[in-house]
């Protein structure tokens, strides 16, 4: 195994460890199990149910992203979300993202430079998503209203994200201009890589000058996020736990599972995710009960779906262990 990969595998587990020390730390293990035990089945299998919806809608929206192409195929993107996701849950450093781009590159013959601008700017949109979601029910919950402060530079990441799309859409040729003198600030050492980055996000960017695709790109991004606070309300099942409150909780989870080094974002999701349903004004034993089947429902759903289609398409584990290094050898 190469140092890389053995300090990345040891901080995530340290990580892990930290976060599922500050979640369980405060735990009282027959409330949990009460709280468990008490969950109907059918909550778990809508759980089930909404995740596989959550990533075909994914699928779909990658579809709408990627540009047409007559030597590429489209072929089989939700089985390449799961893989990606699942190798997300066993490695650690997020390692799923590249073996997705890998894939896409290899079996569906993409350009490298569409493979990974294609999924880079799905992730910006779920960042303008997920921090939209955070800073909105700050502002009709009063239960959240101290955490306004926090939740302003959310608000701010997704509104300059929003603008730079709206300016590319309709100057086109002076977000280029832009683009080229904002270079021109960047350090020499960094400025092909922003310049490599802008190529790769402009590859995948046709979509935006079509109206009816970019309601479509909007509806379906909404959508997407929108499956994570029904799970939560679904595994609440409280009546002052509403969709405002499921969103907040939901964008917390993507706050704890944004940070890469932990293999299936254990601990640092758990522990994030308690924290804003304790904010949300739960009590901590169900807080740590929600958190605990909100990450397991995804987690082993996501897993279990990921290995049917990784058997399936006959992929090595050797062959996206590479997938880094294939792919900047390709953009280099």
């Amino acid at each position: 195994m190469k140092k890389t990969s053995i300090i990345q595998l040891t901080g995530g587990i340290a990580l892990a460890g930290v976060g599922l020390y500050v979640f369980f730390r405060d735990v009282n293990i027959r409330q949990l199990w009460n709280y468990l035990h008490a969950t109907p089945l059918w909550v778990v299998a809508g759980g089930v149910a909404l995740t596989f919806l959550t990533l075909w809608l994914r699928s779909v929206r990658w579809n709408l992203i990627l540009p047409k192409s007559s030597a590429a195929s489209r072929q089989g993107l939700f089985g390449l979300i799961m893989i990606g996701f699942m190798v997300n849950n066993i490695l650690p450093a997020r390692l799923g993202e590249a073996a997705r781009m890998l894939l896409l590159w290899k079996r569906n013959r993409f350009t490298v430079a569409e493979s990974v601008g294609s999924v880079l700017l799905e992730r910006i949109i779920d960042i303008m998503v997920f921090a939209a979601f955070f800073f909105i029910p700050t502002l009709f919950l009063i239960k959240l209203r101290a955490v306004v402060p926090y939740a302003i530079p959310f608000a701010g990441v997704s509104l300059i994200a929003l603008c730079a799309l709206f300016f590319h859409a309709f100057f086109p040729s002076k977000s280029r201009i832009l683009g080229k003198a904002f270079l021109r600030f960047v350090p020499a050492a960094l400025r092909q890589k922003f310049l490599m980055v802008g190529k790769e996000l402009a590859s995948n960017l046709n979509w935006i000058f079509s109206p009816g695709k970019c309601l479509a790109m909007t509806a379906l991004s909404f959508c997407t996020i929108a499956c994570h606070p029904v799970i939560l309300i679904l595994l609440v099942r409280e009546r002052l736990f509403g969709f405002l409150s499921g969103m907040f909780a939901a964008a917390c989870a993507a706050i704890g599972a944004a940070i890469p080094l932990s293999p299936g974002y254990v601990g640092t999701l758990h522990a994030v995710l308690k924290q804003g349903l304790v904010l949300c004004g739960m009590e901590t034993n169900k807080a740590i009960a929600v958190a605990t089947l909100y990450h397991a429902i995804g987690y082993l759903t996501v897993t279990v779906a990921g290995l049917y289609f990784y058997l399936q398409m006959r992929i090595s584990f050797r062959e996206i262990g590479q997938a880094k290094e294939e792919l900047a050898k390709e953009e280099s």
